[in-house]
């Protein structure tokens, strides 16, 4: 059974390695370099309540995890936050990714937010759909603004308003 709970610390290491996965074999992550465990904290541990981390749970295996990160630190931008879900490749494709989305957007309800922002490389055609499906307009692509296995990407912004 699918359950989504608070990121904790001894979550951290599970969050890390899914992490890592994607960075070293993907362009969804946009890191070259793979994630320590003092980075994921970084990541996934904000000191504001309303920015939060979930892990996403199978029974009680770590199947991924999502945020709310802030979008940009400024405080008129305070009600917009950018969403971020990554799933265990085992998992993709089963209905998670949006279960995932529809709980966080309930927490990001809860939590006051007026806008969500995905930001998404081009080539993440799965998270492009998924965000797509739940009702986020693509508000533009930034071409070429990344580099990764030795070619440069798009990064697509896509949002949603509550």
């Amino acid at each position: 059974m699918i359950r989504f709970t608070a990121a904790e610390e001894k979550y951290l290491k599970n969050v890390r390695d899914i992490y890592n996965d994607y960075v070293a074999n993907t362009t969804v992550s946009f890191d070259v370099e793979p994630a320590s465990i003092d980075k994921m904290r970084e990541l996934t541990m904000h000191s504001d309540p309303r920015f939060c981390s979930y892990v996403i749970l199978d029974d009680d295996r770590v199947i991924g995890y999502m945020m709310l990160s802030p979008f940009i630190k400024k405080h008129s931008c305070a009600r917009t936050a950018e969403i971020t879900i990554y799933l265990d490749g085992e998992f993709k494709a089963k209905g998670i990714g949006s279960q995932a989305l529809e709980y966080l957007e309930r927490k990001a309800t809860e939590h006051g937010f007026h806008t969500l922002i995905a930001v998404v490389c081009t080539e993440n055609e799965r998270s492009i759909s998924l965000f797509k499906r739940h009702h986020y307009q693509l508000k533009g692509i930034l071409e070429q603004v990344a580099y990764k296995f030795d070619r440069y990407l798009d990064v697509a912004y896509m949002a949603k308003i509550l």
